[in-house]
């Protein structure tokens, strides 16, 4: 599987991060969520006993894996997205309609996230399956493969969901980065738990932002939801990981950044405090 492992170092050391508890690194030990709160992961190292379900797919095999679940209180659509601390963090995923009890055993594969970053390709060739991943509105497809095919966009079709339905899901960290990511629920289904087996502990306040327009020949606008967190900071980096641009100063929740300098090419925005990073990627052409 060809995957993107280089540039993510830069990015360990801009942001404090507290593990999860290793015992969510099986299916029979998944977190159970509790409702549709986003919520924030570190995956420690390493994978729990590997899954004979993992290997038929196309994932191939678990790194630095993490598994969750959750049951289908109200009739709806499952979508939702893994935004990762870095841009360039390589996220997988496997959900599984488990049956009756979270059964393990006989749980059956339906969506398959493996794409990445194509090695020895420029960025331009695949940075559209870099960054958040997960389930969207408008996609049609089951499964994107190892790699960045012709059409892969790091999202999947959602799930027609309804009312008492289960589903486990693997995540792979697959960069092996030592970094996070948060899983944000966005469809109408609602979620609930039987077990009780949530963990509170992981739901984090989160800022996040936006960077307009995603085109531009040299100025961009940032506007920032979540301003109460005091300290949030603004760095630009170029596709070999340098920082062409950053702020500790930021002021209100809207502002424009000149970037006339910079030449054309592929940029990540990144916004970061003391409890979170979002990233954004954008495009200056002249």
């Amino acid at each position: 599987m060809n995957k993107f492992s280089t540039f993510y170092i830069l990015f360990i050391l801009l942001i404090p991060i507290s593990p999860i508890n290793a015992q969510y690194k099986d299916c029979a030990t998944a977190l159970e969520v509790c409702g549709n709160s986003p919520f924030y992961i570190v995956p420690t190292a390493g994978i729990g006993s590997a899954d004979p379900g993992v290997a038929i797919t196309c994932i191939g095999q678990e790194y630095n894996s993490t598994w969750v679940k959750w049951t289908v209180m109200e009739d709806g659509i499952i979508s939702f997205v893994l935004t990762p601390d870095s841009v360039w963090q390589d996220l997988d995923f496997v959900v599984y309609e488990p049956g009756d009890e979270y059964d393990c055993t006989g749980k059956i594969p339906i969506r398959f996230m493996a794409a990445g970053a194509n090695s020895g390709q420029p960025p331009q060739e695949w940075v559209n399956c870099t960054g958040p991943t997960g389930l969207a509105p408008g996609n049609t497809d089951a499964e994107e493969l190892p790699g960045c095919p012709s059409g892969s966009n790091n999202f999947l079709a959602p799930i027609e969901a309804f009312a008492g339905a289960e589903y486990i899901m693997l995540i792979n960290e697959f960069s092996q980065s030592g970094l996070g990511y948060t899983l944000t629920f966005t469809g109408s289904a609602e979620l609930s738990c039987i077990t009780g087996t949530a963990d509170p502990e992981l739901v984090k306040p989160q800022v996040t932002f936006a960077v307009y327009p995603t085109a531009s020949t040299g100025t961009i606008f940032i506007r920032i939801a979540g301003a109460g967190i005091p300290d949030n900071h603004l760095s630009i980096y170029n596709t070999e990981g340098h920082v062409v641009y950053s702020n500790e100063q930021l002021s209100g929740t809207a502002f424009q950044v000149d970037l006339h300098h910079l030449p054309t090419g592929v940029y990540v925005a990144a916004l970061s405090s003391s409890n979170s990073m979002q990233t954004q990627r954008f495009l200056i052409t002249k």
